[in-house]
């Protein structure tokens, strides 16, 4: 049974770094997608990063490369040196989360936040921009740390851990093990379990936790991925289609 506090959840479908189309002109995380996403009546996922100089963008990639063609870290830079980039070719800017929060314009949000050193200053400045959000929002991250930072200093905050089978990542088994078996979900306070497509029927794990929280599947790009996984989450991010389906139907 899911929790009635944020049951939301489930209820919408969420557009993933908002409804973009790349090829069209309408860039992941950007303004336009955001605001298309929104108006179109589906929730959002974004991501989180923090210029040189403390202020919170919106952005995936830790490099600038892929979306804007610049060679560079965008930790690196100053909002001022990313404000001069464009993406894709196109008009828009790497928007701040402020200018995000306006455009989403009470859909409802998840928010990554990417993985950093120094975990605190990040948090605190999302969390209090969060406050001032006219919509249901919840946080994300693969980080755990980063889940437990808001479940010690803002556990109003609804809260859930990214995952997948990390086949890729450089580190230790270990590692990988702790985090694709959700190891550490009950100690950072998960209250819900965002995890990889690819390998989400295959994860006893996430079924187990599947009894007891919501489970959303990311990232489905088509419709028959989406019917292939149905019985085994509560909503989806998506991309590259729009699903035809319900989010909550599933529980």
């Amino acid at each position: 049974m899911i929790n009635n506090d944020y049951k939301w959840l489930t209820d919408i479908f969420v557009a993933h770094r908002g409804l973009f189309d790349n090829n069209a002109g309408i860039p992941e995380n950007s303004i336009p997608a955001f605001t298309r996403a929104s108006q179109s009546g589906y929730g959002i996922e974004t991501d989180v990063q923090m210029t040189k100089d403390g202020v919170l963008v919106v952005f995936h990639d830790d490099t600038l490369d892929r979306m804007t063609g610049v060679h560079g870290v965008l930790s690196d830079c100053t909002f001022e040196e990313l404000r001069k980039m464009r993406l894709i070719g196109t008009d828009c800017q790497i928007p701040t989360f402020e200018e995000f929060l306006q455009a989403a314009n009470g859909a409802n949000l998840i928010v990554e936040i990417k993985s950093h050193a120094n975990i605190g200053e990040v948090e605190q400045k999302t969390y209090d921009m969060l406050k001032t959000y006219k919509g249901n929002y919840c946080v994300e991250s693969f980080n755990p740390l980063i889940i437990r930072w808001f479940k010690k200093h803002a556990p109003e905050v609804i809260r859930g851990t990214l995952s997948c089978m990390y086949d890729d990542a450089k580190m230790s088994r270990f590692r990988k093990w702790l985090l694709s078996r959700l190891k550490l979900c009950k100690w950072n306070g998960s209250q819900f379990i965002a995890y990889d497509a690819a390998t989400l029927t295959t994860n006893k794990a996430v079924a187990k936790f599947g009894k007891k929280i919501p489970i959303i599947c990311w990232t489905v790009r088509n419709q028959e991925e989406y019917d292939r996984l149905h019985d085994y989450f509560d909503n989806i991010i998506f991309d590259s289609f729009i699903p035809q389906g319900m989010g909550k139907e599933q529980k």
